[in-house]
């Protein structure tokens, strides 16, 4: 059984709802999460196209609109990268989104690899306010 067919079933049994896409031989996953205080947030796991690395995102984090903070916000990334391990902060295009990537040596676990997207949604939790400080100050 292929790793994504693997991951698929694991959704189902824990009754968890993902929209499966495939775009150019990648297969992704994905769901729109909402933060504590409202602000939703897009969870995506991504297989490329040998099924042997997983790109996990969390999409529109917050947004940069004023070009003046942007020195500020990248300052306060570059301080959350420094120091999470795993999850990676970065801005494009005025939003800030949070990346984890990691190879997947045969067969995936798939508990394990929701886990680490559940991992990039609280690490969202986390940085969300001190992010919107820095965006409104």
């Amino acid at each position: 059984m292929s790793n994504v067919a693997k991951f698929r079933d694991f959704l189902t049994s824990e009754k968890i709802y993902m929209n499966e896409l495939n775009e150019d031989g990648t297969t992704f996953f994905r769901a729109e999460q909402k933060l504590k205080d409202g602000w939703k947030v897009l969870l995506v796991f991504a297989f490329n196209q040998d099924e042997n690395v997983a790109d996990l995102f969390c999409f529109n984090v917050a947004e940069l609109k004023n070009p003046e903070k942007k020195q500020d916000v990248h300052t306060l990334l570059n301080e959350y990268n420094a120091n999470f391990r795993y999850s990676k902060l970065y801005e494009e295009n005025g939003t800030i989104s949070i990346r984890y990537s990691y190879s997947i040596e045969g067969d995936i676990v798939p508990d394990l690899a929701f886990r680490k997207l559940i991992m990039l949604l609280e690490t969202a939790q986390q940085v969300y306010p001190r992010l919107m400080e820095v965006i409104w100050s």
